[in-house]
């Protein structure tokens, strides 16, 4: 059995290697054309007063061909986003396992979500469906859509037999009959009507969320989790497959053909063409221009450098890392102490999901529908206040003791003025998509491919836009893209049985209704989400976890607005906090001789400053909603 199981895997791969490699480099063209239509409609409205006719269905229909044509690509490679924190301390053949079990669910579910596509696409064609603007039969667009799927079928197939191969290598043959049974049987099961007949309502969405973090902590991606789980719980609560199997075809479909969600292909390629543009050491030089002579002077510039790289990027790994491979070289030729050049990199990191444009802001609009302009806004103060607290915690540990973080030399107020032109780039591209979208000159969704155009013309003037400079922007932004998109396809199909069981609003009225301070009950919620984003990323973790909690956020008259700043705030202590802090990794990554013990005990000043300032927006609630308020 074990020559044939592999020999079947090695044939699989053979074949679908070519196969996803082509739709893989098909996605990336596609998502290299995606800006364009959508800057000639900005510069047509701007100045001839016309739109391009149709570019709204074109990003859907881009977005669509990207997304689909690519996940089978992020399943090969292994990447989608789960948690390994416990299964790595399994027995290998113990992690074998449960990738067995989680396998085989996910082999059958997406074999049932192509087989749900290609219907619904059957059913376009059967009735002449075509778009609204463009008149363009929309039936094709499902085919295609189910054929990735398809493929990604395949490709998760394949991972499924490698580690039934590795299960049989370890003699631990009898072991399987139990993750077979139990993966098939979590999908297959409820699909034929077996399923407990008393479970429905708020004790099913309660099940639901306990089998869903079950699987994620046991290493399923969180996208497949909390599709196979929403699929599963729809066939319980509708008392059979049917409504669910269609429910997952369009979900799927209108989650990655959603003009909404270009935003954020959009937004992760303009960081990437600032990143390659040299904007961060820019702003590096110019802080150190600056404050270099303070003690504490080039921790201080690097935490300046973060702050301002995060207007342009909006991801704290990225801006932790960029940051790092900057400016620890000259910290280090200054004889600064490890600790607090690390820590200091690592807290600034955070402010990469703070300041606006932030991608954490954008995917908190998508889940609750507030408004992305508001949320850019009500970063802002508490992103400049964050990054004073920094400051303040690298300056006064510097005065205390001047041999961790030594002054540097003096420079004269015309070399400070010189510098300046560091900040050029930075100031431009910010300037360009917050003017613009405040202005009304285009959307937030727009802004995110003005902010492409700009980026590239930065990096193009500064000689630094090289082919390869493209590809890599081009095909490291799909490849994050997909893997977030799958998540968001994910919380379409969970989101959907969630609804059907009121559970998010069960839970709210349950806490209005308690005698007892909403303050605790927030204090509750800050402290889950501070707890899972030790483990979690920031994004992920939003798509997870503000589905269920948000009404009750709402419900106890927490401002939405505000509440988005404190939770992205919340969420980034989890980044640099142990056993995980992905923030601290990251910066591991670029200053490996320093040890991550060392990076973790530089990290408190400004974890204690990142509580400060948490408790200064729950007192002053205005420092969030001034610019907001000002503006909307």
């Amino acid at each position: 059995m074990r020559k044939v199981i592999a020999k079947t895997v090695e044939t699989l791969r053979r074949i679908l290697q070519p196969v996803v490699k082509v739709m893989y480099y098909i996605s990336g063209a596609v998502l290299f054309l995606m800006p364009i239509p959508v800057i000639l409609d900005v510069v047509f409205r701007f100045t001839i007063s016309k739109s391009v006719p149709g570019a709204i269905e074109i990003e859907e229909f881009l977005l669509c061909l990207t997304i689909f044509f690519a996940l089978a690509f992020v399943q090969w490679k292994g990447d989608h986003v789960k948690i390994d924190l416990f299964t790595k301390r399994f027995p290998q053949w113990v992690q074998d396992l449960l990738e067995v079990g989680m396998y085989s669910a996910a082999t059958i579910f997406f074999a049932l979500m192509s087989m749900s596509l290609f219907h619904e696409g059957t059913k376009r064609i059967a009735s002449n469906e075509i778009s609204f603007s463009l008149n363009i039969p929309i039936g094709p667009f499902r085919y295609l859509a189910a054929v990735g799927v398809a493929v990604l079928t395949l490709a998760v197939l394949a991972t499924l037999l490698e580690a039934i191969v590795r299960v049989l290598d370890a003699k631990r043959t009898a072991w399987l009959v139990l993750p077979l049974t139990l993966g098939c049987g979590f999908v297959l099961l409820p699909a034929l009507g077996y399923f407990p007949e008393d479970l429905e309502g708020a004790q099913a969405g309660l099940t639901g969320m306990g089998l869903l973090f079950t699987l994620i902590f046991l290493g399923m991606p969180i996208g497949f989790g909390m599709a196979i789980v929403g699929f599963a719980g729809m066939t319980v609560i509708y008392g059979g497959a049917g409504p669910a199997l269609g429910m997952i075809g369009i979900v799927s479909y209108s989650q990655a053909a959603s003009y909404m969600f270009t935003v954020v292909p959009m937004f992760i390629l303009m960081g990437q063409f600032a990143y390659h543009s040299g904007i961060s050491a820019d702003l590096f030089r110019t802080g150190q221009v600056w404050l270099g002579r303070l003690p504490g002077g080039l921790a201080m510039s690097s935490v300046g450098g973060c702050a301002g790289f995060s207007a342009v990027c909006g991801d704290s790994l990225a801006t932790a890392v960029t940051m790092g491979t900057v400016a620890l070289p000259s910290m280090k030729e200054n004889k600064y102490d490890m600790s607090l050049a690390t820590g200091s990199l690592a807290a600034g990191g955070t402010l990469g999901i703070l300041i606006p444009p932030s991608a954490a802001f954008i995917f908190y609009a998508i889940v609750t529908e507030e408004s992305i302009g508001e949320l850019f806004l009500a970063g802002i103060l508490p992103g400049i206040m964050l990054t004073t607290i920094f400051m303040i915690a690298i300056y006064i540990r510097a005065l205390i003791n001047p041999r961790l973080a030594p002054p540097g030399p003096k420079t004269t107020f015309v070399e400070k003025l010189i510098s300046l032109k560091g900040v050029i780039g930075m100031l431009s591209i910010f300037l360009l998509i917050m003017g613009g979208i405040l202005s009304g000159t285009f959307s937030p969704v727009e802004g995110g491919a003005v902010g492409v155009a700009g980026a590239s013309t930065y990096a193009a003037l500064k000689g630094r836009l090289t082919l390869e400079v493209i590809k890599r922007s081009v095909f490291e932004t799909l490849f994050i893209t997909c893997k977030l998109i799958m998540i968001l396809i994910g919380v379409g199909i969970l989101g959907y049985f969630l609804a059907a069981t009121q559970l998010p609003f069960t839970i709210a009225e349950y806490f209005a209704g308690l005698a007892i301070n909403r303050y605790l009950v927030f204090a509750g919620i800050i402290g889950m989400l501070i707890g899972l984003g030790c483990v979690l990323n920031v994004i992920p973790m939003i798509l997870l976890v503000l589905p269920t909690i948000f009404p009750t956020v709402t419900t106890l008259g927490f401002d939405p607005i505000w509440f988005g700043v404190v939770c992205v705030l919340v969420m980034e202590m989890g980044q640099i906090t142990p056993p995980i802090g992905v923030n601290v990794f990251a910066i591991h990554s670029v200053a490996k001789d320093v040890p991550m013990e060392k990076i973790f005990a530089g990290i408190v000043p400004f974890f204690i400053g990142m509580i400060i300032c948490v408790a200064i927006l729950v007192a002053f609630p205005q420092i969030a909603l001034f610019l907001p308020s000002l503006l909307f």
